[in-house]
């Protein structure tokens, strides 16, 4: 698909028909309406000593953004749990809360078994489901939000009640302002980043059309700018149907950097989500020395002035309105998620998928294990054998390895 195509409003609603771009584009109305909602729940809690978020996919997320405000500011920990296994800390002192858009999520009900076997103070966040009978049959505080969306397009819905629960126990300050300036935000987001901008105008779809057909490589400034690139990176996923590097500096340049050592070539496009007034101040120095050791002219967003959650709906609403367009213009629906779908029906199926030859051979004692020398073949070098010759050398010709 091309720059005219993204700018045509039929083509557009054609390639999107399940309405992706907008629910980006009504982020700022969920936010509100979460708000809402989340105020008549009974939220108010003693002060625990730590909080654990149990969620998956676009619900976990959730935990991730209250992760990167209390950072700065509680005196609590803040764990996000995405797995069947609660940590072996949890017990009384334990705020547990779990989020699930559907309720239904396997991973986050063994989850909530866990801590209330360990004696953990629950509240639940999901549109209905499992999950919310046993909040209503436990009498535990319940957020009941709006359903009928993909989970990843419920961000607001899952994350505004999250963090209006750690308020009302202590964790965070009052933000309620903060989700006012944040729908505010999103709001403006959309009128920039919207389908009815054409691309010239338009950095998402900008940014779409640099994608298109590489691997985006993502990282983040700061604890927000983790946040939205990880963000980017499981939007990309799910809308665009394309793998995603992502991480967060400065631990990407002790590391990640040097799988783009040789520059980052036809195939590869570097994309900065920065958050400039949560950056440390090396870090602006960072990221100018990759790009010039790599030559990179990256995409980049910022954050821009304002409190932590609206900076942080700058960054998600490029991700959201990104990813959708990549996808558009990939050919593919972005609301569709078969693989995962194949994958949840299997789980469901029990006891006669895991009994599938596929199953088994990918569960077998052996599966993944390195094959041992058959006939024929030289054993490897054991514990104080001499390598191979030439082994370490530099190779020449390649210009790295021998120091002059």
């Amino acid at each position: 698909m091309t720059q005219a195509d993204l700018d045509d409003p039929a083509a557009l609603a054609a390639a999107d028909p399940s309405g992706m771009l907008a629910a980006a584009a009504g982020a700022g109305a969920q936010a509100r309406a979460a708000g809402a909602l989340a105020e008549q729940a009974a939220l108010v809690g003693p002060m625990p000593d730590t909080v654990v978020v149990a969620g998956m996919g676009g619900s976990g997320v959730a935990g991730d953004v209250l992760a990167a405000l209390a950072f700065a500011e509680s005196s609590a920990p803040v764990v996000t749990v995405k797995g069947d296994r609660l940590p072996a800390f949890v017990g009384p002192g334990t705020l547990l809360v779990a989020v699930s858009y559907s309720g239904n999520t396997d991973e986050t009900l063994s989850a909530v078994e866990q801590g209330l076997k360990a004696g953990a103070r629950l509240l639940a966040v999901a549109s209905g489901g499992r999950l919310a009978e046993l909040a209503e049959d436990r009498n535990v505080p319940l957020v009941l939000v709006e359903g009928g969306h993909q989970p990843r397009a419920a961000f607001w819905s899952m994350v505004v009640p999250v963090l209006l629960a750690a308020e009302a126990s202590g964790v965070l300050r009052p933000l309620r302002s903060q989700v006012a300036a944040a729908a505010a935000a999103l709001d403006a987001e959309a009128a920039e980043l919207g389908p009815a901008v054409h691309a010239a105008a338009n950095p998402a779809k900008q940014a779409a059309l640099r994608l298109a057909g590489k691997l985006p490589v993502v990282w983040g400034t700061g604890q927000l700018g983790a946040v939205a690139a990880t963000r980017f990176r499981t939007q990309c996923n799910e809308n665009a149907k394309v793998s995603v590097v992502s991480a967060a500096v400065p631990e990407a340049d002790h590391n990640d950097v040097m799988g783009l050592e040789p520059g980052l070539g036809p195939g590869r496009e570097l994309v900065l989500l920065r958050d400039p007034p949560g950056e440390h101040q090396r870090d602006g120095l960072r990221l100018a020395a990759v790009c010039e050791a790599l030559g990179a002219d990256p995409v980049v967003r910022r954050s821009r002035e304002g409190p932590p959650l609206a900076r942080l709906a700058r960054l998600v609403a490029f991700a959201d309105f990104t990813s959708t367009y990549l996808g558009v213009a990939r050919g593919v629906d972005p609301s569709t998620i078969a693989t995962i779908d194949r994958v949840k029906a299997a789980l469901a199926a029990g006891a006669r998928e895991v009994n599938s030859p596929r199953a088994r051979e990918v569960n077998s004692p052996g599966a993944g294990a390195a094959p041992r020398p058959g006939a024929g073949e030289a054993p490897r070098p054991g514990a104080g054998e001499a390598p191979p010759s030439g082994a370490g050398e530099a190779r020449r010709g390649d210009g790295r390895g021998a120091r002059p």
